[in-house]
């Protein structure tokens, strides 16, 4: 599935594919602007998620529908009455909550997801995730993790007992630590804000990628192509190698006067420069006019 869509100075696009070898898609992907307020204070945002569901037999797929579309109800909600940061933790852990319980009262015990998620206003982002997907900021050829993995072997790295490396070729490295609608409640990460700024590019992703595309490549994909060709080029690769896990994105561009650039100088101000002459000039004719004076009155008292 790929969707597109563009603010005024924010471009998007998805995708998501069920890979080569899985037989369904228990990944699930949102990208939705909401207005808060009206009149002189209304103000648009920009909603991006991403749920990798677990669990099996169906299981996955449901709680990651469950949990993006109780997240994409709640958010707009609790946004009226809370700050960016609150609203996420709150959206998110609401999200938790519903997965849990209905999941319990549905005999679909073990149902739960990972979630990343996004709001960006015109100026600022914000981030929250829960479980192993990600969230990167690229700018400038450089990508930046904005989220930190909570699985088994990203906790054995921090903790200096794994390197990198044997992360990557570890058979425990998709066991994840913390995940929504597993337990009745769960620690969400929050981050944020961090002005945006023009030229810049936003990217989520499920593990179904980065597991088989490096950093710099999804730097280099996202930096140098539109977000609908990025996200379509990054899921191709994902597939080339193998595909063996569903493969979520969603890129992100940030352009235009919305964003964080260097203020421009006034246009009155430019005029009122380009319009007022240096005074130098005008001093050195009063000097030569007064030099001249002065030598004229000079030549009269000798005559």
């Amino acid at each position: 599935m790929v969707t597109v869509s563009e603010r005024v100075d924010i471009l998007y696009a998805s995708r998501t594919d069920r890979g080569r070898l899985r037989e369904i898609n228990e990944d699930s992907v949102h990208a939705e602007s909401f207005r808060t307020g009206g009149g002189d204070k209304a103000q648009d945002w920009l909603l991006l998620a991403i749920a990798d569901g677990v669990g099996g037999h169906q299981r996955g797929e449901w709680a990651s529908r469950k949990a993006v579309g109780v997240l994409a109800r709640e958010l707009p909600r609790l946004h009226k009455r809370m700050e960016p940061k609150e609203a996420l933790e709150a959206a998110c852990k609401a999200a938790n909550e519903s997965t849990w319980r209905d999941a319990s009262s549905s005999g679909l015990n073990g149902a739960a997801t990972t979630l990343v998620v996004a709001l960006l206003d015109p100026h600022n982002l914000w981030w929250a995730n829960v479980g192993d997907s990600r969230a990167y900021l690229v700018r400038e050829g450089l990508a930046e993790q904005l989220t930190e993995d909570h699985s088994w072997v990203e906790e054995e790295v921090r903790a200096g007992r794994m390197t990198p490396e044997e992360a990557r070729s570890s058979d425990r490295r998709h066991v994840i630590t913390r995940s929504v609608g597993f337990t009745d409640s769960v620690e969400v990460d929050v981050g944020g804000p961090v002005r945006l700024l023009a030229g810049q590019r936003l990217v989520l992703c499920s593990d179904g990628l980065y597991d088989l595309v490096a950093d710099d490549e999804i730097c280099a994909a996202a930096d140098s192509m539109t977000p609908l060709d990025a996200a379509t080029r990054l899921v191709d690769l994902a597939n080339e190698r193998g595909g063996p896990d569903n493969i979520s994105v969603i890129v992100c561009s940030i352009d235009g006067a919305a964003a964080s650039a260097r203020p421009a100088v006034p246009r009155e101000t430019v005029q009122q420069e380009a319009a007022s002459p240096a005074p130098w000039p005008l001093l050195l004719g009063l000097a030569l006019f007064l030099a001249v004076v002065a030598a004229a009155a000079v030549l009269v008292l000798a005559t």
